[in-house]
């Protein structure tokens, strides 16, 4: 499904922490994050965002899947590639099912996001956020980058 909107400027984006993690994991975000700027895509990034992502990579679990290092490299990379959106770790009053989440759904409302991907059931089952639809990276990847 190709856009119109596409040539004029990029759709914007918002990935959650835990497609991030899982591409990492596949050694696949490289690419998706390379993918993402070659399709037009602007990738959308926050404090609370690059705080999640460094935090969750440095968990012990991961070390057999990439040094620490590693990780805090990529952030710094995400950090460069995306669009820094400013925005409260958490909301004053609760978005979703999951309040840790709705940091998400404030950086979709405040960066003017198109989409937010994510692999958590509670964004999922939203299926929008004001202008902002909500899908799966299988989704995403099956509608949006082929």
């Amino acid at each position: 499904m190709q856009r119109g909107r596409r040539s004029q400027h990029p759709q914007r984006v918002v990935v959650d922490v835990n497609i991030l993690i899982s591409f990492l994991i596949g050694k696949r975000l490289g690419g998706f994050i390379t993918l993402l700027q070659e399709a037009e895509f602007l990738l959308l990034v926050s404090p609370p965002l690059l705080a999640e992502f460094v935090d969750v990579t440095a968990r012990p679990r991961f070390r057999k899947h990439f040094p620490v290092e590693f990780a805090h490299q990529l952030a710094m990379a995400l950090a460069e590639a995306g669009e820094l959106v400013e925005v409260e770790a958490k909301s004053p009053t609760p978005l979703s099912r999951d309040p840790k989440d709705d940091y998400l759904l404030l950086m979709a409302k405040k960066g003017k996001a198109d989409l937010l991907i994510t692999g958590d059931d509670d964004l999922l089952s939203m299926r929008s956020y004001g202008r902002t639809r909500i899908m799966s990276a299988r989704t995403f990847t099956d509608e949006l980058l082929k």
